[in-house]
């Protein structure tokens, strides 16, 4: 666990459009904030500075920080501290287990449903992300991998499980942050190229293999406790059709 973080000046760019000053404004600046690293793990709130920082009332930022809470973005450590939550060894492992899961049933039941307009898009998502990796763009990579995996889930046609996959990826992607500085060009363009080619292919043992690869041996960060849960990671199919329509 990373040590607490106290309000910085990297909270000093944050400012919600004035135009449309509302909760969910509020909630949008602040979520984003905190997947992409501007608050960090720890980052103590303190309304008052934070209201004054952001332009608007104590209500919507009040509101902003439950919906924060509901979404286990932050934490409440007693009446009057609140932080940005801070994943433990044991909430990273359990985050991959639930996106593993989660990933392998919808792309086996993706599939045969792929498109090629669906393709078209997912590749030109890898060629981007080779170019935010060349430009050394962090942030950029952890949005084209969110938007890659969730354009690869979408055919399964499984409204329930694309709900829990948005709802466990929020906290997975403040991982991909650890994880980003630590992989090179090829690291983060080729892996998804070949999870592409694997899930096109059709194999659903193949795919199962695939996805614990790609979740838990992308990147060096944890690099020993990730192989561990890797080899004891289930290995699942689910017959293609018999989930969705």
């Amino acid at each position: 666990m990373v040590k607490p973080a106290e309000p910085t000046s990297s909270v000093a760019a944050l400012r919600v459009p004035q135009k449309i000053v509302l909760s969910e404004s509020t909630y949008d600046v602040l979520r984003t904030a905190i997947l992409d690293g501007t608050l960090a793990p720890g980052t103590r709130i303190v309304e008052e500075a934070l209201a004054r920082q952001l332009g608007v009332s104590r209500a919507p930022l009040r509101e902003a920080i439950w919906l924060l809470k509901r979404d286990g973005l932050l934490v409440e450590e007693s009446a009057r501290t609140t932080r940005v939550v801070q994943l433990t060894e044991d909430d990273v492992h359990e985050l991959h287990m639930i996106r593993t899961v989660l990933e392998t049933l919808a792309y086996q039941q993706a599939s045969p449903r792929l498109r090629p307009s669906d393709v078209a898009g997912l590749e030109e998502l890898i060629d981007q992300m080779h170019e935010a990796s060349v430009a050394g763009d962090a942030r950029r990579i952890a949005d084209l991998d969110y938007r890659f995996h969730r354009a690869l889930c979408e055919p399964c046609g499984l409204p329930r499980v694309m709900k829990a996959w948005d709802e466990q990826h929020v906290l997975f992607r403040m991982w991909l942050n650890m994880v980003g500085p630590t992989l090179g060009v090829q690291d983060i363009a080729e892996p998804h190229r070949i999870l592409l080619d694997v899930v096109r292919a059709g194999d659903a043992e193949a795919i199962s293999e695939q996805v614990i690869e790609h979740v838990y041996l992308v990147g060096g960060v944890m690099a020993d406790q990730r192989r561990r849960w890797a080899a004891r990671q289930p290995r699942l199919s689910f017959p293609q059709g018999s989930a969705g329509h």
